[in-house]
């Protein structure tokens, strides 16, 4: 293997003191974009479901499982995403996941029958899933530990307008052409991001823990010359970086050792019962909103009124994260969606004034859109650069067996119980993922990745 004089410290040094540039805001932007398209794809389905199940004649319970099998697919897709990103590269598994995600959710709209929407949606789910814990991983890897929060946050803010584009395309295009029409439409953007990502270098900080240092030094200089190309000045000395320490063996049983279990066991719990809350309502919204009265095309429009707040409260959040911190601004706003979920579900089952659901409603979406954009920057963080993708991947993939139970548990808690304590039970998981955080996170602010977990393992036993 090619090598460098340069140590492991020492390129982690040289990382550490670039300022944001424009390479960083390159590999911001593509990375977020496809993140957005994300957001567009696995949404869509949501906003469409009522013309699709009236056009194949699905059962509530057919409904509930077209929205769980998704999250099927996001289940293994997160999980053996974060794995393959440890193990190849960053940058491979971006490529490759979005291409999987456009072309199936292209085929979709040629299905017609129920069974080839559950494969089709499965695959989508498997490119879904790989992509979210790759995205947030290279980030935080990539962008300057003073920037790591808010970029990660903001990147989860694009969630917001997936969401939009998705509802605003469904608004459009599903009345006039079919539900069909709008699966075609997500297909060309996410394909335009796949080729611009090309250009972007991989993560040196994955060259350093796989031994080749040489190429580590290779990528980073190439950022290094851009910055020195923007600025039109050298570059500062290296920061100073304590000793690493490498984690080898089985990527798995690496984020159980005593060093993590706390951590890994707290991100589970979050992901799980946040994921939980957040599909069981929004898999179900349209659907609801229309079962309660409300018109389709109104019953989509709501739903894209209340997404609004996305954007802002994403923006928000990200800010907190590096200002605040990570755990009081996650506890904080999950506490509050709870709150306001079970309020929507009162203003939603009594059929209150359009304004008062509207105003629970978004107030929601507001608080979940602030957890969520400090939720994806705070999970890389928890682990070691050899085992981050597999830890977020992990992590990611609980969330994805809440969102598989969540739809199907509505599917079949909404005729008996009702939609107020269904919505109430949606809404639980929000408060205990606030609890988690609470009790068992670590503050990980104004840290580089490395002391992120130096800091808490000093001592203890490998």
């Amino acid at each position: 293997m090619a090598t460098t004089t340069f140590t492991a410290e020492e390129l982690i040094g040289r990382m550490e003191r670039l300022p944001f540039s424009r390479m960083h805001k390159k590999i911001f932007t593509l990375a977020a974009i496809g993140y957005l398209f994300d957001a567009f794809d696995i949404m869509l389905l949501s906003f469409v479901m009522p013309a699709l199940a009236k056009d194949l004649g699905l059962t509530p319970l057919q409904i509930g499982l077209a929205f769980s099998i998704s999250f099927l697919g996001m289940f293994f897709g997160a999980l053996c995403g974060g794995i393959l990103a440890d193990m190849f590269g960053r940058l491979k598994l971006f490529k490759i996941t979005l291409l999987v995600f456009s072309v199936a959710t292209f085929l979709t709209g040629f299905v017609n029958s129920y069974e080839t929407l559950l494969i089709l949606r499965f695959i989508t789910g498997l490119g879904l899933g790989s992509e979210q814990p790759v995205v947030f991983t290279y980030n935080s890897e990539m962008m300057p530990s003073a920037y790591r929060g808010r970029l990660n946050g903001l990147t989860e803010a694009l969630w917001g307008g997936g969401v939009l584009i998705a509802s605003g395309v469904a608004l459009l295009l599903v009345p006039a052409y079919g539900w069909r029409a709008a699966f075609f439409a997500g297909v060309l953007p996410a394909i335009l991001v796949w080729f611009l990502r090309k250009g972007i270098p991989e993560s040196p900080r994955w060259y350093i823990v796989k031994g080749d240092y040489k190429a580590a030094e290779q990528h980073l200089a190439e950022i290094e010359q851009a910055v020195e190309a923007e600025t039109g000045t050298k570059l500062p000395p290296p920061q100073p970086v304590s000793k690493l320490e490498s984690q080898t063996g089985n990527r798995m049983a690496v984020i159980f050792r005593p060093l993590f279990m706390r951590r890994t066991v707290m991100l589970w719990i979050l992901w799980f019962c946040l994921m939980f809350g957040y599909w069981g309502l929004n898999s179900w919204l349209p659907t609801l909103l229309k079962n309660s009265g409300y018109s389709t095309f109104a019953s989509i429009g709501y739903v894209l009124v209340m997404n609004l707040v996305w954007i802002p409260s994403g923006l928000l959040g990200s800010y907190l994260a590096d200002k605040v911190g990570r755990k009081l601004p996650i506890v904080v706003y999950l506490l509050l969606s709870g709150v306001t979920g079970i309020l929507y579900g009162w203003a939603l089952t009594h059929k209150m004034p359009v304004e008062l659901m509207l105003t629970f409603g978004s107030l929601s979406v507001f608080f979940l859109a602030g957890a969520y954009s400090v939720v994806f920057a705070y999970t890389p963080e928890n682990y070691p650069t050899e085992v981050r993708g597999t830890g977020t991947g992990s992590a990611m993939s609980l969330g994805r067996i809440g969102g598989i139970l969540a739809p199907t548990v509505v599917g079949y808690l909404y005729p008996i119980i009702g939609l107020y304590m269904t919505l109430t039970v949606v809404s639980i998981g929000f408060v205990l993922s606030a609890l988690a955080v609470g009790f068992l996170g670590t503050e990980t602010k104004g840290k580089n990745l490395e002391s992120c977990n130096v800091v808490e393992t000093k001592g203890a036993s490998v």
